[in-house]
């Protein structure tokens, strides 16, 4: 394998990894919709275990 990587110019290398570091950045964006979604289902399964002692949305006596 050495060998091979020897034969290769610079410049070529340098394109290489250019397009490397693209590919990299473009799976991110492609897999970052999956990477937040997982990550605010794992937040609200957090947030869920915590009992809430009223809702938000009711009225409260003193508004009566």
């Amino acid at each position: 394998m050495t060998p091979l990587l020897r034969t290769i110019s610079p410049r070529s290398r340098k394109a290489i990894r250019y397009c490397a570091w693209g590919a990299l950045i473009v799976l991110l964006l492609v897999i970052s919709p999956f990477l937040v979604d997982l990550l605010i289902r794992g937040i609200d399964w957090i947030i869920g275990l915590f009992p809430h002692s009223r809702p938000l949305w009711e009225e409260t006596s003193w508004l009566r």
